[in-house]
């Protein structure tokens, strides 16, 4: 199928009006399974006669590494092995955006739970003994743990090859911000912070790896990307990536964690599994989880906004700073992220962002549901009001005058043709919230308990950036009984994506019964789909199946005419039904009629293939092309401030949505809930505490508080503004991230609207409350 031909067949099918089975209340496949507890996730695969193995970690946090003395481990019953870096026979590098980190530490430590050693037993018991006794001996260096001070230092040095602290610079520049400062009537300027969170997700890391014939290795990963995974294991083995096959079962949740975590332990456990040649099994206990996994990244953002006497914005002078901590795995990435959403979803005609990676001895940053968007939009959201303020406008209103419509020019000066619907999503949820009445009302509140109301409006670029590139594959099976077999590299991670909307994609255009459609989702058995991550699992991920598909449909359309003596055009295949739109007593079932199909040759498997077209960027100009397509997220946050105590309660949330065709509203409703919870703990609770070391010393669900189901708030049903992206499957654009984003901008707003005072910082507690309560 030539280019052409494609792009006007997704064209037919984006403009689609009537669905069968896209856009209904649908049930994922896997409910019943794990309702039940018949899922199995990587624990459930550990047998007895695999070798168990458990990290030696750094209890420094910069250090030359002088010894490593496992006499002691050697005399414990059970005891196979202790492998450091020295033992990889590979490449001992695991950077993803720098080639600066070590899968084990090599020469010095950079952090406090950095990993040196795997000691390797014939039991659990046997590992962590023999663990205990492995001695290593270290020459403590400085180290920093303010990233303000380590972008200005350069006597102490965290990787000494780099010449300073700063990993990674980005910026972006528009128009003339000195210009625009002096045509604004008010000036807004303010910093902002926000602390790491962890991922907490249910299942800790743990990997499998498994020996095989002519040297091949089979992992079981807990990984969002299994082909990552295997070009990662690949590198440290020194093996071609034929001979590794990565397997991702269902995962205990993700949120990005596992996207950089998962393919470091899948490394480990292969490393193990390649040297003694026996199955190996490595697991994380929730405190290795919390010392060594990446977090989300600590932010310092200073903030400078002008608008003129209308309320519309006249520029922005914005310095981002990440504490990307030892290493800058993702960092690079995240920061450019948050660079480019640096205005929030408004059209700002001058604009000057910096952003610094800086280097601390401290867990190092990564992967987190919004990378790197909901501090920056945390601080954007908060100038709107402190303008509004200043002007005596409503923040609804200062909003609507400078929101991104289709048309509107981005900071980086990439044009939004299509696919805008935040307006739109705007007037909607305000409207629906009774924004108006109660943001006057609330204002009157006195007393112990006070009421709030605040706006959080976000944009995410959905994919990677700018050029970097991006692209699904997938394939689709029809087999001989009709059945259809769907191969993808997305992972489950408990977003559903898989299970549901591939699901409901290939059923639509292919027209058959949904329940003969089944998913074979997250192995390197299947084409590299990209990764389960930038909320690309259904808007990217499913193209490939969508255009299979598509394929599949063209050719089952063409036999289907021949059988009912008609034309392509005239075909109807729905639900199982292959029919003539004109005569529909011409009519065949969908089983009798691929039955038929195989007999007369018919090829009933495609593959599919889409590579997402991008623009250039110029790093040095800071301006050009940065995402293919925008989704967008609205959330309205009512809150309840007990000035004596200082707890938060959020009360109701309204969203609204603009991310495409919306494929499974129940899923998209899922994903919102979850994703707006998981961000009022970045609002008000979650806050890793270090000690002097760069020591996390919460690293457990005791000290390190998490919302529960008891302070989940009342989420009304979402509102979908169905803005379709032409190249995503049927117009759907990515979901997943969204509610987060914007959740502690919402809830800083409404608490700054119920006691009056500017909220500037995050974990917003009970005691940063009573302060700011304290300054009068």
């Amino acid at each position: 199928m030539s280019s052409f031909d494609l792009e006007r067949l997704m064209n037919k099918w984006l403009n689609a009006e009537e669905f069968y089975v896209v856009g209904k209340r649908i049930e994922r496949a896997d409910t019943l399974d794990k309702a039940l507890g018949k899922a199995k996730f990587i624990e459930d695969y550990y047998t007895n006669d695999m070798l168990f193995i458990k990290q030696v970690t750094s209890r420094y946090p910069h250090a030359r590494i002088a010894s490593i003395d496992e006499s002691e481990a050697k005399k414990v019953r059970g005891f196979v092995a202790n492998f450091t870096a020295r033992n990889i026979p590979g490449e001992n590098q695991v950077g993803y955006s720098l080639p600066d980190q070590p899968l084990l530490a090599e020469r010095k430590v950079r952090y406090v739970g950095e990993p040196v050693s795997l000691v390797v037993a014939r039991d659990f018991e046997a590992a962590i003994e023999a663990a205990n006794q492995i001695k290593i001996s270290y020459e403590p260096l400085p180290h920093i743990l303010d990233p303000l001070e380590a972008k200005s230092r350069v006597d102490v040095l965290i990787h000494e090859e780099a010449g300073s602290n700063i990993a990674f610079r980005t910026k972006a520049r528009k128009g003339d911000v000195e210009k625009g400062f002096s045509e604004s009537h008010v000036v807004i300027e303010n910093v902002y912070r926000t602390s790491q969170q962890d991922h907490v997700y249910l299942e800790t890391e743990a990997a499998i790896a498994i020996p095989g014939l002519e040297g091949k290795l089979t992992i079981l990963s807990p990984s969002q990307h299994p082909h990552l995974t295997q070009r990662i294991v690949s590198r440290v083995l020194g093996l071609p990536a034929s001979s590794i096959r990565v397997v991702v079962p269902y995962l205990g949740g993700g949120f990005g964690g596992k996207d950089d975590e998962g393919p470091l332990i899948s490394a480990k456990a292969a490393l193990v599994a390649y040297l003694t040649g026996r199955p190996a099994f490595i697991e994380y206990s929730r405190e290795e989880s919390f010392a060594i996994h990446p977090k989300r990244e600590a932010t310092v953002i200073r903030y400078k906004s002008g608008a003129d006497t209308d309320g519309r914005l006249k520029a922005i002078e914005v310095e981002i700073v990440h504490d990307t901590g030892a290493y800058a795995n993702r960092g690079p990435f995240i920061l450019w992220r948050a660079t480019m959403h640096a205005s929030g979803p408004y059209f700002v005609p001058n604009a000057k962002v910096d952003g610094y990676c800086i280097y601390t001895n401290k867990v190092y940053q990564g992967s987190f549901r919004g990378f790197g968007n909901p501090s920056v939009q945390f601080a954007a959201e908060s100038q709107m009001d402190l303008l509004a303020e200043k002007l005596g406008m409503d923040p609804l209103d200062i909003r609507l005058k400078n929101i991104l419509t289709p048309g509107s020019t981005t900071i980086t000066g990439q044009v939004l043709d299509t696919s805008v619907g935040v307006k739109e999503a705007l007037e909607s949820v305000a409207s629906k919230a009774g924004w108006r009445d109660k943001w006057k009302t609330y204002s009157t509140y006195n007393g112990r308990f006070r009421k709030g109301i605040g706006i959080g409006v976000a944009w995410h670029g959905i994919s990677t950036s700018r050029g970097v590139p991006d692209w699904s594959a997938g394939t689709v099976k029809i087999e001989p009984d009709g059945s259809v077999s769907v191969l993808v590299g997305i992972v489950e991670i408990g977003q559903g994506s898989p299970t549901s909307s591939h699901r409901q994609i290939v059923a639509e255009v292919l027209g058959a019964p949904l329940d003969m459609v089944h998913v074979y989702f997250g192995t390197t058995d299947a084409p590299d789909t990209g990764a389960t991550h930038a909320s690309r699992g259904t808007g990217v991920g499913a193209i490939g199946v969508y255009v299979a598909s598509i394929e599949l449909r063209e050719r089952l359309n063409s036999f289907a005419a021949k059988l009912l003596n008609t034309e392509p055009e005239d075909v109807v295949i729905h639900d199982g039904i292959v029919s003539s739109r004109r005569d529909p007593s011409k009519s065949i079932g969908w089983k009798e009629f691929i039955k038929k199909a195989y007999n007369s040759g018919v090829n009933t498997t495609a593959s599919g293939y889409f590579f997402l077209p991008k623009g250039k960027f110029d790093d040095e100009a800071g301006q050009g092309f940065a995402y293919i397509s925008y989704s967008y997220m609205v959330v309205i946050s009512e809150v309840e401030v007990d000035t004596e105590t200082g707890i938060i309660k959020v009360l109701r949330v309204y969203p609204a949505i603009s991310a495409g065709k919306i494929i499974n509203p129940i899923q998209v409703e899922g994903q919102i809930e979850g994703g707006f919870v998981q961000g009022m703990g970045l609002a008000l609770m979650e806050e890793l505490k270090f000690n002097e070391k760069g020591e996390i010393m919460n690293r457990d669900l005791t000290d390190y508080v998490i919302p529960t189901s008891l302070d989940a708030p009342e989420i009304e049903k979402p509102i979908f503004i169905e803005d379709r992206f032409k190249y995503g499957p049927l117009g759907a654009k990515g979901v997943g991230e969204m509610a987060l984003i914007p959740a502690p901008a919402s809830i800083a707003n409404a608490v700054s609207h119920a006691i009056g005072k500017r909220v500037t910082e995050l974990a917003l507690t009970p005691e940063k409350v009573l302060k700011l309560l304290e300054k009068g």
